[in-house]
């Protein structure tokens, strides 16, 4: 428990000595924004999925959707002050829940009325997102990576105002050196710029499995960790941190803790 507890000291420090470059104004907006979908397919959800999934931010009076706004008004706060709108999610190892806390806290941010929200599903070897809400997909950003598709034709609205995600897309081997190609260093640029009020979440593999979120990590403005309680061991949270000690780390979530 006392290496956990160091290993987390670590990443508490650098998330005080975070210092990263701002992509949008940290001017706080307060117009309630109300997108108008043309391009974008929409599509419906079935509650009872995203219930069974553990998709508790969509619903209001859930115990823990509490939870999830304190975690998206740190969130929010950190990024303002770092004058960015990029966040990459991501864990030590596979299995401590990145991609709940990723769908949830993006429902959440969605909720504020004044932002909207891109969850990108950069884990091209593993995608989940598209599974957790019950939709089916067929193109993403691979696609888009590859030149198979464009940014609009792989976006989807899961009839969540304001939220959009960019599934996966299929798999693809040497996933990391498409995602440090020239031509994704445009499309992130794209992403990232296009609007001012939008969030964007990268839900990306764990750190100790491939370079991925290392790579990923240099399109983000900081890296938020989750961490799985009493199962995360302190030398994979050490591990973890050290490879990421030149990003930009914000926080770290600790998942599944017991009452």
């Amino acid at each position: 428990m006392d290496k956990i507890k160091k290993a987390l000291e670590k990443v508490e420090k650098m998330e005080e000595n975070a210092q990263v470059k701002g992509a949008v104004s940290s001017q706080k907006l307060t117009k309630e924004l109300v997108p108008i979908y043309t391009k974008t397919r929409v599509v419906p959800i079935d509650e009872e999925v995203l219930l069974k999934n553990k998709i508790y931010s969509y619903f209001p009076d859930n115990p823990l959707t509490e939870q999830l706004r304190i975690l998206r008004t740190k969130i929010i706060n950190k990024l303002e002050k770092l004058n960015g709108n990029t966040i990459l999610i991501t864990s030590a190892r596979p299995g401590e829940g990145k991609t709940l806390i990723s769908i949830n806290l993006a429902i959440s941010i969605a909720q504020k009325y004044d932002r909207t929200v891109l969850l990108v599903d950069s884990n091209l070897k593993n995608p989940m997102v598209h599974t957790y809400l019950g939709i089916q997909v067929d193109k993403g950003l691979s696609d888009v990576l590859l030149g198979e598709a464009h940014i609009h034709e792989v976006l989807i609205n899961p009839s969540i105002p304001r939220f959009i995600i960019m599934p996966a897309g299929k798999k693809v081997v040497g996933s990391a050196e498409l995602l440090n190609s020239p031509s994704a260093e445009v499309i992130f640029h794209e992403i990232k710029t296009r609007y001012p009020e939008r969030l964007i979440i990268f839900d990306s593999p764990s750190v100790l499995t491939c370079a991925d979120p290392l790579v990923l990590a240099d399109y983000a403005d900081a890296v938020l960790m989750v961490i799985e309680a009493e199962k995360t061991p302190a030398e994979d949270i050490e591990e973890a941190v050290k490879l990421l000690q030149e990003k930009p780390l914000i926080g770290v979530v600790l998942n599944k803790v017991r009452e």
